[in-house]
């Protein structure tokens, strides 16, 4: 019964472990941040104290992604772009399709410019 406790408290932990989203620096292949990368993707929630954008990445570099809940994150310099005028992050809604062109900053992507392709409000 006390093997059986632990597994389930082991495997309890995993489970949380792994339970986040995950951050595209990681898997963008983008070594450094000289070498920029884009993501497409849909816009699920801006967290303006972290400075960090929860998307679903349909497109990494080109290529398909089949993962879910990604992260990229913002600075004071990145740019947010539609139909030709600035806007800011704050702006951007759940449900927006956005392209994003960043790089990998400390294991963490960084947008340095996000196009809103489609806006969740027509």
């Amino acid at each position: 019964m006390r093997k059986l406790s632990l597994l389930g408290v082991l495997l309890l932990l995993a489970a949380c472990g792994s339970g986040g989203l995950g951050d595209l620096g990681g898997i963008l292949g983008s070594p450094s941040s000289t070498q920029p990368s884009t993501v497409q993707g849909t816009v699920n929630l801006v967290d303006t104290s972290n400075h960090r954008i929860d998307i679903n990445a349909n497109y990494v570099n080109g290529l398909r992604n089949t993962q879910t809940g990604q992260s990229i994150y913002y600075d004071n310099h990145t740019r947010v772009v539609y139909q030709g005028r600035d806007y800011s992050v704050t702006d951007l809604e759940r449900g927006d399709e956005i392209s994003v062109t960043g790089s990998n900053n400390n294991g963490r992507y960084v947008a340095d410019t996000i196009t809103v392709t489609r806006n969740v409000r027509g």
